[in-house]
């Protein structure tokens, strides 16, 4: 980052690069690209950018870039992919990605930093990404994050975000447990999930309601939350210490 890091940032810094190091430990980090967000920005690019030559002259973000496989997929389209994450570990791994898959040439800016101040101009990106990680932000930077998202988008450019609805599993058990102050927001910590890999075990998460988003993103023209639902195998839902596991996120479709 490019201004000194204040001690929350420091803290989140040091929570994530955790949670990147248990994932790469534990072959756990996203590989392929999020269904979610492939299919949302292809609506989007098959309406405004119909001509794939055109998009040579695409220029994407995505927040809390990880390993990069939603960056590689956005670079193997032609769009020059770049991409913002806490995780110093995260970026030098999204780095090898590229190269070992011959790709760099497409690789805009990927580089450490945070969603509440992204390294980029007013006005100069195509598209933003962001799956899994506003959720994890509190009220402040949750609001600081989205804003951030409008003004880095150009006129007419999408956001894309992949977050977890009030309606899922763990909020519905626990919702009894949430901040007074910020509804919608537990402070999650169990040892059914051992490392920061989980939602249960990473701890703050926040869930949204639908009627969040038109405040969250103010400044777009087009605000359209769209949730979707599914279940996980019950193995997998009692290695996080359920017996059924609901998982419910919205996929909101912005544009400014």
């Amino acid at each position: 980052m490019a201004q000194q890091m204040t001690a929350r940032d420091q803290a989140m810094q040091d929570l994530w690069d955790e949670s990147f190091r248990d994932q790469i430990a534990n072959g756990a980090y996203n590989t392929a690209p999020v269904e979610a967000l492939v299919r949302f920005v292809s609506h989007y690019l098959r309406d405004r950018h119909p001509d794939a030559a055109s998009h040579r002259n695409l220029r994407f973000l995505e927040v809390g870039s990880g390993a990069g496989p939603n960056l590689v997929w956005l670079a193997e389209k032609g769009i020059e992919a770049n991409g913002v994450d806490i995780s110093p570990s995260a970026v030098d791994l999204c780095h090898k990605v590229f190269q070992a898959r011959g790709i760099s040439d497409r690789m805009g800016r990927v580089e450490h930093g945070s969603a509440t101040a992204l390294p980029f101009e007013d006005n100069s990106l195509d598209g933003v990404l962001e799956s899994c990680v506003f959720q994890h932000l509190n009220k402040q930077d949750r609001e600081t994050a989205h804003a951030e998202v409008v003004r880095v988008l150009k006129p007419g450019g999408v956001f894309v975000g992949h977050m977890i609805s009030n309606q899922h599993t763990t909020y519905l058990a626990k919702k009894h447990q949430e901040n007074p102050e910020d509804p919608g927001t537990l402070d999650l910590e169990t040892d059914a999930s051992p490392g920061k890999v989980h939602l249960e075990s990473i701890g703050l998460a926040h869930f949204f309601a639908k009627e969040e988003y038109a405040d969250l993103l103010k400044g777009c023209s087009v605000i359209d939350p769209c949730e979707t639902t599914y279940e996980l195998p019950r193995e997998e839902a009692q290695r996080r210490g359920y017996e059924h596991y609901r998982q419910a996120m919205w996929i909101v479709y912005a544009v400014k």
